[in-house]
């Protein structure tokens, strides 16, 4: 964390791993993660494998922003830019991506706007964040 002239407090943390997109979770898919693995179809195991992934990846997210001074409910703008390095040119909507980072840092994110850029890195894929906040 670093403050701007005391204008702004900047917080940087990187996420070492391929990006998760965003899974907006509906009743349905909350009642199929409570059924044992054993019971379900292919085509539900698929389903519960990318649930399964995804609030991984969102716990994964929200340990590396751990530590650092971030407000989990803003009540002044919070500007939150993010910078995906896939490890294939085959991936997921980085603005999906943006999304689920924002729900892993933030309980209340209707303050939060910013950026998001991605670019390839076959050997080292990541997310770095830089989260801007107005003192």
């Amino acid at each position: 964390m670093t403050t701007d002239g005391g204008q702004q407090t900047i917080v940087r943390f990187t996420v070492p791993a391929d990006p998760v997109p965003y899974l907006r979770m509906t009743q349905g898919q909350v009642k199929l993660m409570r059924i044992p693995d054993g019971r379900l179809r292919p085509d539900g195991l698929k389903i519960k494998q990318r649930i399964r992934s995804y609030l991984a990846y969102k716990d994964l997210v929200f340990k590396h922003s751990m530590g650092q001074e971030i407000d989990r409910a803003p009540r002044k703008k919070v500007f939150m830019d993010v910078m995906i390095y896939f490890s294939t040119r085959r991936h997921g909507d980085p603005e999906n991506i943006r999304k689920g980072i924002q729900d892993a840092i933030y309980t209340q994110d209707r303050m939060v706007a910013g950026s998001v850029d991605f670019d390839l890195d076959l050997m080292n894929p990541r997310v770095e964040v830089e989260i801007r906040e107005e003192k």
